[in-house]
């Protein structure tokens, strides 16, 4: 007769040189896919360039700039082409992330125990979709309203000319749209840090005042225009991350969500 109570098989854990195999071969294949990635994004550079100058068009309209002004300096021969080849990395690099993420998280797998790895598995995801929607959230909405708001201040056309070099455009996209993405990662760093035992929903509760003004200064400090539209296009959003992190860390805590007699 079997023994029910035997104890399961403990895992099998790689050796030292099974790890460098293991982590030399994923490298290869991550590179292979973001070469894949920014070789695509060449292929159809011209149709990203008029994709991400969208904004940029949206706000001159608005703004009644003629449209003989409106197209953005090249400001150079070079300047552009570098611009181009920064923005074909980042696209492959988003283009080639769900492999990358995969080997990272095969070659992490394989170092974790099961319960180690269901957490991985569940936060991978989930830091990606947050990403996305981050970075949407500045193309759609964060960096055509800063546009606006930044021209609309300094539309002086007896001093100031309503043309700018695209070099400057697209960094300064390029830069919004990744911060973007990074910032809606809040709610997903909240409740790892509740998962581990750092933090409670408690704790979050009661730092929620110095959030909101951490969250104001950020505001300040990241978005391109002064002006309160373009401000509470960045606080809002934060501040409803915010809220979400606390109510899924008090959700994974097993916790009652709070309230403000609880505080």
């Amino acid at each position: 007769m079997v023994d029910s109570t035997a104890t399961a098989p403990a895992e099998v854990r790689m050796t030292f040189g099974e790890h460098i195999e293991e982590l030399r071969w994923r490298l290869i294949k991550s590179v292979l896919a973001l070469l894949g990635g920014v070789v695509v994004a060449f292929v159809f550079y011209k149709e990203l360039v008029r994709f991400i100058v969208q904004p940029h068009f949206w706000a001159m309209q608005l703004l009644e700039v003629p449209k003989a002004e409106t197209p953005l300096l090249s400001g150079g021969y070079a300047a552009p082409l570098w611009s181009i080849m920064k923005l074909a990395f980042i696209i492959g690099l988003f283009l080639a992330s769900p492999v990358v993420a995969y080997q990272i998280w095969r070659f992490v797998a394989s170092g974790l125990y099961a319960q180690e790895r269901k957490y991985v598995g569940l936060y991978g995801p989930v830091s990606f979709l947050l990403f996305a929607g981050g970075c949407a959230f500045g193309y759609l909405i964060l960096i055509p309203y800063g546009l606006l708001g930044m021209a609309t201040m300094l539309r002086m056309e007896e001093v100031i000319s309503s043309q700018y070099l695209f070099a400057d455009y697209l960094n300064l996209v390029m830069t919004l749209t990744i911060v973007t993405g990074v910032i809606f990662e809040l709610p997903l760093a909240m409740v790892f840090c509740t998962a581990i035992g750092l933090t409670t929903w408690r704790t979050w509760w009661r730092w929620s005042r110095y959030a909101t003004v951490g969250i104001f200064v950020a505001a300040a400090v990241l978005t391109p225009s002064p002006d309160v539209l373009t401000q509470l296009l960045m606080v809002v959003p934060l501040i409803l991350l915010y809220a979400l992190g606390m109510g899924l860390s008090a959700f994974v805590a097993g916790s009652p969500r709070p309230t403000a007699a609880g505080s």
